[in-house]
């Protein structure tokens, strides 16, 4: 039996609102994820194709291979955030689709509307701590290339209150 008043239709709309407005956040946020992904992909292949020239000799090819393994394995984690973002997104269709024909029909849907969203907001989770795994790989690897190119004193910088004066 096919509900069709108005009445169900203003309830199968609300129940829908917050989990598109869930889709539209995480699509923000992969966004900025795929953004980032592309950038550490095009440093890559510049070192990959220019790597030599940009090293001086006295640092090395070691350190060319540390920061290559440092990207691929950055490359790695974004990935992994990206997909299980869109698995998220994934989820949360499954979920409005869940509440559209659990109401259209007069289905009982019992639990699976909220296993899967919770279930997106678990893989939004992973993928966001992924994300953060991220920046702090990148400040490590910029560490590691201040320690080798530069004269600034890392250990020193480390124990330093981040909103010092800057005077």
């Amino acid at each position: 039996m096919m509900a069709t008043d108005s009445s169900e239709l203003a309830k199968l709309m609300s129940a829908s609102i917050a989990p598109v407005f869930l889709i539209t956040g995480i699509g923000g946020i992969l966004s900025t994820m795929a953004l980032r992904y592309g950038r550490v992909i095009d440093r890559i292949r510049t070192l990959l194709r220019d790597g030599p020239k940009l090293y001086r000799k006295e640092i090395g090819t070691d350190h060319l291979n540390r920061e290559l393994r440092s990207l691929y394995k950055r490359a790695r984690l974004l990935r992994m955030s990206i997909i299980l973002g869109v698995a998220s997104i994934f989820s949360v269709s499954i979920t409005i689709s869940v509440l559209f024909f659990s109401l259209t029909y007069g289905l009982e849907a019992l639990f699976i509307p909220q296993f899967f969203f919770v279930l997106s907001l678990v893989l939004l989770m992973i993928g966001l701590a992924l994300f953060i795994q991220d920046f702090a790989m990148s400040l490590a690897c910029i560490e590691h290339d201040m320690d080798v190119r530069s004269s600034i004193d890392m250990q020193e910088t480390k124990h330093e209150a981040i909103f010092k004066s800057l005077d």
